[in-house]
């Protein structure tokens, strides 16, 4: 049902992402097929060495703690993914403003594991989508069907901050920042 009347069909990221009483994936096979299509898939975000390296770090937006949790379960498995070292900023799903000390948490998560020197993902369910940069972000990845068009571009620019990189004993600024929605 979409906007009080039936539709044939419509995809809903968060009706993807969606978990049933314990914990899993009602989709569990089609989040494995995206996973893997993100990773294998020509011109995907994580299918070279090459772009995984552009996206060191990236931001995952997802619409409950429950998915976030699944998900950062699944990562941890995944042939490719089980390299990042996974944050979950998800809190209790409550929006930044609510609790300081909760955000401040997960940003302290978020740079400590950018710290070790790997890769990342963090998810989060409205954690870190407003005043917070984490100048490592390279990508935003929008996994949830957002209602609110500011909290969408706060959310979207996480990513696009003019961070200095160091490798090994060079320097180079990050010049793009991308958005997959």
């Amino acid at each position: 049902e979409i906007d009080g009347e039936d539709e044939a069909y419509a995809f809903d990221l968060n009706e993807f992402f969606a978990t049933d009483g314990k914990g899993r994936f009602l989709h569990d096979v089609e989040v494995d097929k995206f996973l893997d299509a993100l990773t294998v898939q020509k011109r995907f975000p994580f299918s070279t060495e090459e772009l995984r390296s552009e996206l060191k770090h990236t931001f995952w937006l997802l619409e409950r703690v429950d998915s976030a949790k699944a998900l950062a379960r699944k990562l941890a498995e995944h042939p490719v993914f089980k390299d990042y070292d996974i944050v979950l900023a998800a809190g209790d799903g409550r929006l930044e403003e609510d609790d300081p000390a909760a955000i401040r948490q997960s940003y302290d998560k978020v740079i400590s594991a950018i710290a070790k020197g790997g890769k990342t993902i963090t998810l989060s369910v409205g954690q870190l989508t407003t005043g917070v940069t984490v100048p490592e972000w390279t990508a935003v990845l929008m996994l949830c069907g957002v209602k609110s068009p500011a909290l969408y571009m706060q959310a979207a620019f996480r990513a696009q901050n003019p961070c200095l990189f160091s490798e090994g004993t060079l320097f180079r600024r990050k010049t793009d920042a991308y958005v997959f929605d």
